[in-house]
């Protein structure tokens, strides 16, 4: 009997051996099979997506230029971040990615120096040495031409008098077009008895509209980077400056502007009356014989806030938030993430970021991180800040409804 009980114990440890060692092998074999929360573990070398600035975007001479980048393909094991100028690293990100999240943006601001193309260009490294295949993005950088009235030169018109004239500015389009283009630069100031007339050199390209707020909607023109137009009046807020556009007006967003006066000793103007609200279209409902043409669905889950609202003026925020896919397949593509603060009475824009995530599986959750965002306007008043999950549709999805956030708050002052 207790060589029976002795065998039967040698059989019990030679089973328990033989299952230990199975499970140590399991672990092992994880990073090629499935691992935790239904996720597939990552193999292969990371990628890289810019996305901003885009190709070929024009930026003045010391404005800052936000670089946004998603890392795809990631995981735990990303060891760094490495963000150049022209083959030159300008910062590197260590382990920015301790999450482990399949896929996370980052984000990093260059001053524009030099006139002339530059390169800039994002790697994701891993710890093995192994990274992510370059994908350079070339931009533009030029220097601030000189004021409209610096360069005033003398020319002689039919009847021998001398005319005040500007560099750029002798040709005028004969009519204002219906929907005019950007211009390569802007109407040039009528002839007076004094040549300084005050004007705005836009610092970014910008949407010119008819009247002082982004409500005032589509845009009648815009534009470019380092174009200037003569200077008429500004909002009774001073965050909008009314100029001479073609042969009539328009208004522009101060904050995209340097103004060759003092903005306070410009005439207010109220501008032309808002326009009546539009009635939002209702969706047309889909037929229940019709099959939706995918079945993954986005929702956006828990967003972070550092500092957490209310904001304070001046005060840069960092933004991360989780996006699920609460479908039963996994979405095809990557999008985009919209991020604006906006001042409740007038409806403006505030201050605006952006972001980006790769394709997600079904009954998986990414988390995205890498953007901020800063309020430096309308101290006091009330603000909303809203989020939305894939704006343009670009990820085709059963519902939407589910993708935004909204926050209502008082900035607080300290601008």
């Amino acid at each position: 009997m207790q060589r029976m009980d002795s065998g039967r114990r040698s059989a019990l440890w030679s089973i328990g051996l033989v299952l230990v060692l199975a499970f140590i092998l399991t672990a092992c074999n994880l990073n090629t099979g499935v691992v935790g929360d239904g996720q597939t573990a990552i193999s292969g070398p990371p990628t890289v997506q810019i996305a901003a600035p885009p190709a070929n975007a024009t930026f003045l001479e010391n404005i800052a230029v936000n670089i946004q980048a998603l890392i795809g393909n990631a995981g735990t094991d990303i060891a760094r971040i490495e963000i150049s100028v022209d083959g030159t690293v300008i910062e590197t990100l260590e382990s920015p990615n301790p999450g482990g999240a399949p896929s996370f943006s980052i984000a990093q601001s260059w001053q524009a120096s030099g006139v002339g193309q530059h390169t800039i260009d994002v790697v994701a490294f891993r710890a093995d040495g192994s990274s992510s295949v370059p994908v350079p993005v070339t931009i533009n950088v030029i220097s601030t031409q000189p004021s409209p009235t610096a360069t005033t030169q003398a020319t002689t018109s039919s009847g021998g008098q001398s005319t005040p004239t500007t560099g750029s500015q002798q040709a005028q389009p004969t009519s204002a077009p219906t929907n005019p283009p950007a211009p390569t630069n802007p109407p040039p100031p009528a002839a007076t008895s004094t040549p300084s007339v005050p004007y705005v050199t836009i610092n970014q390209g910008i949407n010119v509209r008819s009247g002082p707020g982004t409500i005032f909607n589509p845009p009648i023109g815009s534009l470019a980077a380092n174009d200037t137009a003569e200077l008429l009046a500004r909002s009774p807020d001073g965050q909008w400056f009314k100029i001479k556009y073609y042969n009539g007006t328009g208004w522009v967003f101060a904050s995209f502007t340097s103004p060759s006066v003092d903005p306070g000793s410009l005439q207010v103007d109220a501008g032309p009356p808002p326009p009546a609200p539009t009635a939002t279209p209702q969706p047309t409902a889909i037929p229940a014989t019709a099959a939706p043409a995918t079945t993954a669905n986005l929702v956006l889950g828990n967003v972070g806030l550092s500092p957490d609202i209310p904001f304070t003026c001046g005060q840069t925020v960092a933004i991360t938030m989780d996006i699920a896919n609460l479908g039963s397949a996994a979405t095809t593509n990557g999008g985009s993430i919209s991020i604006q603060d906006i001042h409740v009475a007038s409806g403006q824009v505030t201050a605006s970021t952006s972001g980006a995530f790769g394709p997600i599986n079904a009954g998986q959750t990414i988390n995205v991180g890498g953007m901020f965002l800063t309020v430096t306007t309308y101290v006091g008043e009330q603000h909303k800040l809203v989020v939305r999950v894939n704006p343009d549709g670009a990820v085709a999805e059963t519902v939407s409804g589910d993708n935004n956030r909204e926050w209502t708050y008082t900035l607080n002052a300290g601008c």
